[in-house]
């Protein structure tokens, strides 16, 4: 199941002063972010082996990596079944697709008040304070499976 895209985010409305990798960069930092927590399927190790290290070493951006070598988006299969159970939990939207992980994401960088969704810089500071609020978002998930103790 494919969770996100470029082309769904370049087809309408897109600016047009910005490069395609701003169409990623929201992927970029879940991936990113997923693939240090050793959430995502094991062949990215096998057939990306170089850059996945890159990218675990914040030597490459996630969005570089998308764009580069998983074709500009997400798919289930591409995460773990842990990563991938939560990946559809969070991104589950009835209406946009794109659930809570677009509100945490629009909410942790304020993306209304920049010129764009699109505008948001890659740098270390925003995907450490995406990767607090996704660790919160899984830590919350986790503790969701949890079958209730009776008291």
């Amino acid at each position: 199941m494919l969770l996100d895209h470029v082309v769904f985010h370049t087809e309408e409305d897109y600016p047009a002063d910005l490069s395609m990798a701003h169409a990623a960069t929201h992927m970029g930092y879940y991936w990113s972010w997923a693939a240090r927590r050793d959430l995502v399927n094991q062949q990215w190790d096998e057939v990306a082996n170089d850059d996945m290290a890159a990218l675990k070493l914040g030597q490459m951006s996630g969005a570089q990596f998308v764009l580069e070598n998983m074709g500009g988006g997400l798919e289930d299969t591409d995460f773990n079944e842990e990563g991938r159970r939560f990946s559809l939990f969070y991104y589950d939207d009835e209406d946009e697709g794109y659930g809570r992980f677009m509100e945490d994401y629009v909410g942790t960088l304020n993306t209304p008040a920049l010129t764009s969704f699109y505008h948001v810089l890659v740098n270390d500071e925003n995907q450490a304070l995406l990767d607090g609020v996704f660790d919160a978002a899984l830590a919350q998930w986790r503790r969701s499976l949890r079958p209730q103790s009776q008291g």
